[in-house]
C-alpha cells in the first residue's frame, strides 16, 4: 500500500464517520484503524461512569474529540503534540483523560490508530513510547511510511493566508 486511500481500500483504516448526533459538516478527514475502534468499544473504563470527567464518561468525551477534530476549523494546537523523537511523525491527540496516538498524512487529516487512558501513561512511563511504537509498526506493516507528514504543527494546520 502506497496511500491511505489503498488502505481504506484494503480495509486497513476507515474514514470517521460522524454521529447522527453531530450538527457540524465534516471539514477534515479523520481515519481510524479497526483496532483502535475495537479499543474503544470494548475497553470497559472508557464507559464506566465512575471515571467520568465534568458528566461525561471518556468514551463520550472520545468521540466529541474526533468529532471535533473533523468539524472545527483549526484543531485546537495544545490537544495534539508531536512524540518524541518528533522526526518519527508520530503524534498525540489528547482528549479529557485520553490520549490518541497516530499520524498525520496530509495536512488537515490525522490517523488513529491506537489510544491509551491518561492515568495509564502515568502510571506507566514507558506507555508512550509503546504506543508510538505501535503506530510506526503499523505504518511500516501496511507499506503506508510515504504517507507520513513531518513538522510542527504549523505544518500539520497551517495559518490561512
Amino acid at each position: 500500500m502506497a496511500t491511505v486511500e489503498d488502505a481504506i481500500a484494503a480495509a486497513v483504516l476507515d474514514l470517521f464517520q460522524l454521529p447522527d448526533w453531530e450538527p457540524r459538516l465534516p471539514i477534515h478527514r479523520l481515519y481510524v484503524a479497526p483496532d483502535f475502534v475495537k479499543w474503544g468499544d470494548e475497553t470497559a473504563v472508557l464507559h464506566d461512569k465512575k471515571f467520568s470527567i465534568g458528566g461525561r464518561t471518556l468514551f463520550e468525551h472520545l468521540l466529541q474529540t474526533l468529532c471535533d477534530f473533523r468539524c472545527m476549523e483549526r484543531f485546537h494546537c495544545g490537544d495534539l503534540r508531536r512524540l518524541m523523537p518528533t522526526s518519527k511523525g508520530i503524534w498525540s491527540m489528547h482528549a479529557p483523560g485520553l490520549r490518541i496516538y497516530g499520524w498525520c498524512p496530509k495536512q488537515h487529516e490525522f490517523v488513529a490508530v491506537t489510544g491509551a487512558t491518561e492515568i495509564d501513561t502515568k502510571t506507566d512511563k514507558t506507555l508512550n513510547g509503546k504506543k508510538r511504537k505501535h503506530v510506526e509498526q503499523f505504518i511500516y506493516q501496511h507499506g503506508l511510511s510515504q504517507t507520513i507528514l513531518r513538522g510542527d504543527i504549523l505544518a500539520i494546520f497551517p495559518h490561512k493566508n
